[in-house]
């Protein structure tokens, strides 16, 4: 504490005492207050890579006017719109810290995504480090002589507590390179330099740097531009017109356009997409080709959709981010899972896939949610939650589901019966607007389990009981109750007249390993397990091939005998096969529907 001065004597004397006391009392609030308080300075990073076939970029991070003793500076464990923690800090290597005179700081790793550093109350510092980015994985950075992709959370550190500080990037591409693309918005004059209000825009935007081509158009006066590295041969005035009438046919949802700008990055070779609010990054596995083409504006479709359902109209959980740890929900069956519904409609309200298409595209749902024995088990509010821990697609089948397909599937569901309690005048677009305008626009915050489920009674004008037991139970879905709303019927699981084992197995380093049993299957109820290593089978050593082609040479009802190894003990059963289960849905229109179902099915299908 400051010693206190005290001058001269009596009641002028004692008033002055009191005032400056008081006055040196308020400084050390303010002071003791100061502590710890955002910085009025800048902080600007510069990510450089001069070297690209090393994998490494540079990084350097200037903060200036920070306050305190010490700063910690963390880099986040997850990804927004991926649902699992992942090791940036790992990557992170030569990590130093100096001051605005260049004299070293002292610093220690003060947990597993921070470093601590003792900054002295220093009116700049500087922080460096070199980050390893050599895996092509969508939230992960990847670097070589091609192009350069940065997933920021893996790449800029910020400083504890200062999440909401503004921050610049500069980027200094590979000599080579002529382009560099992101969804963050460029600081007029300066070459390469891009400006975010605070950390969790900066995060939200994956930036790409190479030699890149670029398709342009608009769409309600809107830029939007799609930027690839190493495109290849394919009509772009005609993937131009397509993905314009594809992002209209998405905006006429909501029918707002919630962004100023919009940037479709194609990032390379890799696996997977994710989802930004105004950009999105994707592994494309081509534009050329029917079939590759149309599955890639599906995958477009489904990304771009997320700056709706996930970005804007999103469950509690999802923002503000705790980059720490992991965020759980258990509303991921509808932030996936209907955006896997929607991005079939959404080609086919843009003219850009058939009926037969969507149908079809719904029946491989519903055949992949009722193929895995786990729909018995887990339900879709349990997967949301466990995609932490299983990953998106769920882990093992005799256990888990999907909440892609399955959310998918309810999706489904809860747009037909809508549709039927309404007599055709709502639908699942009523529910998105609405939690659009009530809770993005009007509570600025995302939405609760029970808040999600009064929209949507209040949209059907009914109770939804059997709706939300579908996605909190492991009740079977009745599916020609909802689908005979628009017409339709599904063709169901039936036996064939070819045997099955009920086990699939395959090759690994010269072993023929079990991979999956299906549930009171012939292969389980004998004892077969997974990871049993197949020694034989009838006598004859056999690798998966073969296993097949004999297991299909017999009829159901005979014998097949097997041997296996379980930790080293060996082992023969006799299984008797049983029929193989046709499990694909089909869903066609009825012969003669009604009006109220054939009114449905045209609206919904834009017939």
């Amino acid at each position: 504490m400051a010693a206190v001065i005290l001058f001269g004597k009596g009641g002028s004397g004692m008033r002055l005492r009191l005032r400056i006391a008081f006055l040196l009392f308020v400084g050390l609030i303010v002071a003791a207050a100061a502590i710890g308080a955002p910085a009025d300075g800048a902080m600007a990073f510069t990510v450089s890579m001069e070297q690209p076939n090393t994998h490494l970029y540079r990084v350097v991070l200037r903060c200036d006017a920070l306050k305190g003793e010490t700063q910690e500076f963390k880099i986040p464990v997850w990804m927004p719109g991926y649902y699992g923690i992942i090791d940036y800090a790992g990557k992170i290597q030569n990590f130093r810290a100096e001051n605005g005179a260049g004299a070293p700081l002292a610093w220690e790793k003060s947990s597993a995504n921070a470093w601590k550093v003792l900054t002295g109350n220093a009116p700049s510092v500087t922080v460096s480090y070199d980050v390893l980015a050599d895996i092509q994985f969508i939230v992960n950075s990847y670097l070589d002589e091609n192009r350069a992709y940065i997933a920021p959370v893996g790449v800029f550190m910020h400083v504890g507590g200062l999440l909401a500080h503004p921050v610049t990037v500069t980027v200094e591409p590979y000599a080579k390179w002529t382009g560099v693309a992101t969804g963050l918005d460029p600081v007029p004059g300066k070459p390469n330099t891009f400006s975010a209000p605070d950390f969790d825009v900066l995060y939200d935007c994956p930036i790409l740097a190479g030699n890149l081509d670029t398709v342009s158009f608009e769409v309600r006066g809107i830029p939007h531009r799609f930027v690839g590295w190493n495109l290849g041969e394919f009509d772009r005035a005609a993937f131009a017109s397509d993905m314009k009438r594809m992002v209209e046919a998405a905006v006429g949802i909501v029918d707002e356009i919630p962004y100023t700008h919009y940037t479709f990055l194609s990032v390379g070779p890799g696996q997977g997409g994710i989802e930004h609010t105004n950009s999105t990054a994707v592994s494309l596995g081509g534009l050329g080709g029917e079939r590759g083409y149309r599955g890639s504006l599906g995958f477009l479709a489904h990304e771009f959709f997320h700056l709706y359902n996930v970005k804007t109209i999103r469950p509690i959980e999802l923002g503000p981010f705790d980059y720490d740890r992991a965020n759980r929900t258990r509303l991921l069956w509808v932030s996936e899972g209907f955006t896997s519904y929607y991005q079939n409609l959404i080609l086919r309200r843009a003219g850009l896939a058939t009926a037969e298409d969507v149908l079809r595209s719904f029946g491989s749902s519903i055949a992949g949610l009722e193929g895995r024995p786990g729909r018995l088990v887990q339900t879709a509010a349990e997967s949301s939650w466990a995609s932490w821990d299983q990953g998106p697609f769920g882990g093992d089948p005799d256990k888990a589901i999907s909440y892609y397909e399955k959310g998918a599937v309810i999706g489904l569901l809860l747009d037909l019966k809508i549709r039927h309690e309404t007599i055709n005048a709502k639908s699942l677009d009523d529910v998105m607007k609405t939690l659009y305008q009530e809770y993005h626009k009007e509570k600025k915050r995302g939405f609760t389990e029970s808040e999600f489920r009064e929209v949507c009674e209040r949209i059907a004008g009914a109770p939804l009981d059997e709706i939300f037991e579908y996605a909190n139970t492991v009740k079977a879905l009745d599916y020609p109750k909802y689908l005979g709303y628009a017409g339709l019927a599904a063709s169901l699981p039936r036996e064939l007249e070819e045997a099955d084992l009920g086990a699939a197995a395959r090759d690994m380093n010269g072993k023929l390993v079990v991979g999956r049993i299906d549930r009171n299957s012939p292969a389980g109820r004998a004892g077969l397990a997974a990871r049993d290593e197949i020694l034989s089978l009838d006598g004859a050593r056999v690798d998966a091939w073969a296993m097949d082609a004999l297991v299909g040479s017999k009829k159901p009802g005979d014998m097949v005998k097997v041997r296996y190894a379980r930790e080293g003990k060996e082992t023969e059963i006799a299984i008797v096969l049983g029929k193989k289960i046709d499990r694909g849905y089909r869903l066609t229109r009825i012969p003669d529907p009604d009006p109220p179902q054939a009114a449905i099915y045209e609206d919904w299908m834009r017939e």
